[in-house]
């Protein structure tokens, strides 16, 4: 991982660093409360590899209000998150990092879209930072429809990398009868008792590595994408 190099490493390393954020949060009975931490790591590590970035260690705790209910979910509040996120970004762009990416290993970090927003405004060309949501639709690996928490995707993804922490014996599937969004009106727990939201028991290792290895394709080619758009232009 390139936060373990010397400073003498880093700095023959270019201007692009990457931020994996995660979350410590409830992956129902199954999955460590670790694993968007984990899978937000990997996410970050194989994109660093692709593109030669300086990758961050991952932020473990964000927000996720919407898993109150049991023990081992942390967080912040989101005004305190956003100025957190945007000192450790300046900080970066001071020490010569102009191009910064930031990889959204949980999905329920609103705060992370105006943090991106309003760093480009206020300091493009300078500093340019994309907003990577790694977690993409491929069809053709997954048979689930619908998941959001602690599914056939988070598990697979957790079978490739860290098997030892997954207990599948203890897999349940439930696919609530609402959409996602009704999760700004109550816990998860408000309609999915175990804390899962897809189906964990159709999960596979070999699943998670393809995935992995097509995420890593795609989000490469997003990166770029969203750089090229920005360019050397002022916001």
């Amino acid at each position: 991982m390139s936060h373990e190099k010397t400073i003498t490493e880093i700095q023959a390393m270019g201007d692009l660093a990457i931020i994996p954020v995660g979350s410590l949060e409830q992956h129902s009975h199954h999955l460590p409360v670790s694993t968007d931490v984990i899978l937000a790591q990997a996410y970050a590590d194989n994109i660093g590899k692709q593109m030669g970035g300086f990758v961050l260690p991952c932020l473990p705790i964000s927000t996720c209000y919407e898993h109150k209910g049991k023990k081992g979910s942390a967080w912040m509040g989101a005004d305190i998150f956003f100025k957190m996120l945007c000192d450790i970004i300046i900080n970066l762009k001071d020490q010569g990092f102009g191009r910064v990416v930031l990889v959204r290993g949980h999905g329920g970090i609103f705060v992370m879209d105006p943090v991106v927003r309003h760093l480009n405004a206020m300091y493009m060309p300078e500093l340019r930072v994309c907003l990577l949501d790694p977690i993409i639709d491929i069809t053709g690996i997954f048979e689930t429809m619908g998941e959001v928490h602690a599914g056939e995707k988070e598990t697979s993804l957790m079978l490739h990398l860290r098997p030892d922490l997954v207990k599948m014996d203890k897999a349940v599937d439930f696919l609530p009868d609402v959409p996602r969004n009704y999760l700004q009106y109550g816990s998860v727990f408000q309609y999915s008792p175990e804390g899962v939201w897809g189906q964990p028991t159709k999960a596979t290792a070999e699943k998670g590595r393809i995935y992995l290895e097509a995420c890593t394709k795609e989000n490469v080619k997003y990166i770029e994408k969203i750089f090229a758009l920005m360019g050397d232009r002022a916001y």
